[in-house]
C-alpha cells in the first residue's frame, strides 16, 4: 500500500537549479548591460540613443524579473534525493573553469596591451568568455550555453576578419562596439531563456507539490 503511494508521488523539481538559472541570468544581464550601454553611448548617434533607452528599459525589467524568480525559487519544493556530493562536484568544477578564465584574462590582456593592440581586447575577452561557457553547459546541464559560447566566439571572429580595422560606427571603432553589442544581445536572450525555464520549473514543482 505504501509502495503504491510512493510510486504515485511526482518527483519534485530541484530548486537549486532554478536558483542557479536565475542567478546566472542576473549576472548575464548585469554584464551585458555594462557593455551594451557603454557601446551605445560611445557611438553617440541619434538611433544609438534611442536603442540605448530601449535597452535600459529591457535590462531593468529583466533584473526585476530575475529577483522575483530567485525569490520564488527559494520558496519552491526541494528534491530531498539530491546528493551533497553531486553539489560539491558541480561547485568544484565551476570554480576550476572560472579560475582558468581568470588566468586567461590575466595573460591575454597584458600581452595585447603591451603590444599596443587595444582594439583587439573586446573581441579576445569575449572569445575567452565564450570558451568558458562550453564546459559550463556540461557542468550545469544547460544545453543553450553551448550556443551562447559558440556565438560569443563567432561574433568577435567575424568582426575581426570581415570588418576593416579603421571602420567606425558612429564615433567609435567598430571593433570596439560590434562584438560588445552582438554578444550583449546574445547574453540577454540567454538570460531571458533561463528565466523562462526557471519560472516554468517553479510553476510545475508547485503544481506537483499541491
Amino acid at each position: 500500500m505504501n509502495s503504491k503511494k510512493t510510486d504515485n508521488v511526482k518527483p519534485l523539481i530541484v530548486h537549486p537549479r532554478n536558483i542557479g538559472l536565475a542567478n546566472n541570468a542576473l549576472w548575464l544581464i548585469a554584464i551585458s548591460a555594462v557593455f551594451m550601454i557603454w557601446s551605445l553611448a560611445a557611438m553617440g548617434t541619434q538611433w544609438a540613443s534611442i536603442i540605448l533607452v530601449i535597452t535600459v528599459i529591457v535590462i531593468a525589467a529583466l533584473i526585476v524579473i530575475s529577483i522575483l524568480v530567485i525569490r520564488s525559487a527559494l520558496r519552491s519544493p526541494i528534491d530531498i534525493n539530491k546528493k551533497p556530493s553531486e553539489k560539491k562536484k558541480i561547485i568544484l568544477r565551476f570554480v576550476f573553469v572560472v579560475a582558468i578564465e581568470v588566468i586567461a584574462f590575466s595573460v591575454v590582456n597584458p600581452v595585447v596591451g603591451a603590444a599596443g593592440h587595444y582594439e583587439l581586447l573586446p573581441s579576445l575577452n569575449l572569445i575567452i568568455v565564450g570558451i568558458h561557457f562550453l564546459p559550463l553547459a556540461w557542468i550545469f546541464r544547460v544545453q543553450r550555453y553551448y550556443i551562447t559560447g559558440l556565438l560569443f566566439c563567432v561574433i568577435p571572429l567575424i568582426t575581426l576578419f570581415l570588418i576593416p580595422k579603421e571602420f567606425e560606427v558612429g564615433h567609435v571603432l567598430a571593433w570596439y562596439v560590434i562584438p560588445s553589442l552582438g554578444c550583449g544581445l546574445v547574453a540577454i536572450l540567454t538570460a531571458a531563456a533561463g528565466l523562462r525555464e526557471a519560472w516554468k520549473s517553479i510553476t510545475e514543482s508547485r503544481t506537483s507539490a499541491g
